[in-house]
């Protein structure tokens, strides 16, 4: 078993619910780290939320340490504190597509169509290894200052054992704007929920939003995208490659997507010509 790493946390880069992201440095390599910190202890108890937040950080843990990909940040190591729990990631200076669209607006399409063949690349291979992410949204996407993605925050996301469960799984994880309809429904939870979330960041990464915000709250779109037969709108500037791209991602049936292999092979992906 390595040595745990020895770090110095410096500057805060990011807050949620539970915790703290601090940037770090390694004392043996010089590394720069990402420190994601959750206190453990408040006055003097846990109460049920914060332990069921531990244990999502403890399924995250487990998921990363054995994920090795170029598009998936690098999981570095675990440290536990007195009244912390800090998991230390790879540092990935450029920031999340969420907050790129912050401070750049609506992306090209150019720019979009790299984003996505990274996402795709990612997901194929969390896919391959029976992982499902179930929160794929602009947040949870970093990009280094190269333009490499980086998918981020594995705590909703689940490995599935025996392939055969997959279409029984029930669950209601992921942020409403970007979840499928089957998940919100409750009727199942496959691989495919996670290629409706890869188009709904595609049009985040095109409008600067994501679907259906323009028109309802977060409660609201959870009703809506459960009950309506509808697709979210298709932004009239992309391409005619793109936009096919982006129906064959929200089909309303999970079965009738196309896989994140079958995805990467797509004209808007490949940058190929549309013919009609």
């Amino acid at each position: 078993m390595p040595p745990p790493i020895r770090y110095r946390k410096g500057e805060l880069i990011g807050c949620g619910a539970f915790g703290h992201v601090y940037m770090g440095m390694n004392l043996d390599s010089g590394e720069l780290l990402a420190i994601k910190q959750t206190i453990l202890v408040l006055g003097l108890f846990i109460d049920c939320f914060m332990k069921a937040h531990v244990k999502d950080l403890e399924e995250e843990v487990k998921l990363l340490k054995n994920l090795s990909h170029t598009n998936i940040v690098r999981y570095l190591g675990t440290v536990r504190e007195e009244e912390s729990l800090n998991i230390l990631l790879e540092f990935v200076p450029g920031g999340s597509i969420s907050s790129l669209l912050g401070k750049f607006g609506p992306f090209p399409e150019a720019v979009i169509r790299t984003y996505t063949e990274q996402l795709l690349l990612g997901l194929e291979y969390l896919h391959s290894n029976g992982i499902m992410h179930r929160d794929i949204k602009g947040a949870n996407i970093l990009v280094d200052n190269k333009g490499c993605i980086k998918l981020a925050d594995f705590g909703a996301s689940k490995q599935v054992v025996e392939l055969a469960t997959i279409s029984g799984a029930k669950s209601m994880k992921g942020t409403p704007y970007w979840m499928a309809p089957e998940v919100i429904r409750q009727t199942g939870h496959s691989f495919s929920a996670d290629i409706w979330s890869v188009g709904c960041t595609v049009i985040e990464m095109a409008t600067g939003r994501p679907p259906w915000s323009q028109q309802y709250q977060e409660v609201a779109a959870l009703y809506h995208i459960g009950s309506t037969k509808s697709h979210p709108e298709i932004p009239e500037h992309l391409s005619a490659e793109a936009k096919d791209f982006l129906l064959k991602c929200l089909q309303k049936e999970p079965d009738t997507r196309l896989d994140a292999s079958e995805l990467l092979k797509h004209p808007f992906v490949i940058g190929g010509e549309w013919s009609f």
